[in-house]
């Protein structure tokens, strides 16, 4: 089978997929944590710029508000919180979304948002049901979504490309073997760059990205897509640190090395999202980028510094903080980008430099 295909079943297999029956998220007993469970701030930080942007499509009388991949549910609990405090005018015309595949974790983000009394209740969706609805107006938004999505692995040769596949040896243990491309799209269009990979180079080819984008491209009516993930711009991706790609797994907060010998569905997998794939082809169906820049400037841009200096917040928490944008911790790895659908004039978006970062 394709690795993509390997990656698939590993995490949302309906009887053992990591995502669809043992996601753990978290400190204690989980095994990776993403920046909402570090610090509400995130979330108070996004909330602005929703709020920017509701301002932008001129406050419809609903706002759809749409997360993928939501996790334990915190970040949607969080902004909902956010919105209520400061732009209750807003909160009141927020339609939630959740854009879930594990129903493990949409009873854990139904706990998380029990607590919230709404007008208009949560709706959960599954990834391919977006189909024949109406299009929404608001925000489509994922953090760390994109980078569990299966990926295709491919190696460069000196003229031409193979793709990694896995198959079972005689033992039952899964090994890596090299063929022929399981398709040509894999290297032609939108995936025409792999010509800029050095020989002997190995890369993830995100096929799935596209598909997943161009869904919720055609149920977006007018608004913004914001994604946040660690990925790569172009020249990161063919520096020598990617020479064998970017695939990594986690369990209990340790790096898992080689994810073809643990059990399938006890890890997370996760690939370096490539951001410039992302833009070219949202571009491509129509969409215009509106920011490009790192989680560290993103968020200065946001405002975080200015708690940064408040008494008010523990030491705890402003280290938590410090942990969003620190260059040697999540403040570069992690990129932010902003799309845009519908909007036909060119806004300065407050999360975002005067330059993007160069994709």
């Amino acid at each position: 089978m394709t690795f993509r295909d390997f990656m698939a079943r590993a995490l949302s297999d309906p009887t053992g997929g990591y995502y669809t029956r043992n996601a753990r998220i978290g400190f204690s007993r989980g095994d990776f944590y993403t920046a909402p469970e570090l610090s509400p701030a995130f979330a108070l930080l996004l909330s602005r710029q929703i709020v920017e942007i509701d301002a932008v499509l001129g406050h419809p009388n609903e706002f759809y508000l749409m997360e993928t991949g939501p996790g334990n549910g915190t970040l949607m609990r969080d902004l909902l919180v956010s919105l209520r405090l400061s732009a209750p005018q807003l909160a009141l015309r927020v339609r939630p979304i959740l854009y879930e595949i594990s129903p493990v974790l949409v009873e854990k983000q139904k706990e998380k948002l029990s607590s919230l009394s709404f007008d208009r209740p949560p709706e959960w969706i599954r990834p391919g049901e977006l189909s024949g609805r109406d299009p929404i107006d608001g925000v489509i938004l994922g953090n760390e979504f994109l980078d569990a999505l299966p990926a295709h692995r491919l190696r460069r040769t000196r003229d031409s490309f193979s793709e990694i596949y896995i198959e079972e040896d005689g033992s039952g243990k899964f090994i890596e073997v090299e063929g022929e491309l399981s398709s040509s799209s894999l290297t032609e269009g939108v995936h025409s760059t792999a010509w800029d990979y050095p020989e002997g180079f190995e890369w993830e080819v995100q096929a799935d990205l596209c598909s997943i984008l161009e869904e919720l491209y055609h149920s977006l009516g007018k608004g913004c897509m914001l994604w946040i993930d660690y990925g790569d711009t172009a020249r990161e991706r063919v520096s020598p640190k990617r020479e064998k790609g970017s695939l990594m797994g986690y369990r209990k907060h340790a790096l898992v090395e080689d994810v073809t010998q643990a059990d399938p569905g006890s890890v997370d997998m996760t690939v370096h999202v490539d951001f410039p794939l992302l833009a070219r082809k949202a571009t491509m169906l129509g969409m215009r980028l509106e920011g490009f820049s790192d989680q560290m400037h993103y968020l200065m841009n946001l405002g975080i510094e200015e708690w940064l200096g408040d008494e008010q917040f523990s030491p705890e928490e402003k280290a938590a903080m410090v942990t969003l944008i620190h260059p040697l911790r999540m403040g570069e790895a992690f990129k932010v980008m902003l799309l845009s659908k519908g909007i036909d004039h060119r806004v300065g978006w407050k999360g975002f430099p005067r330059e993007p970062l160069p994709l």
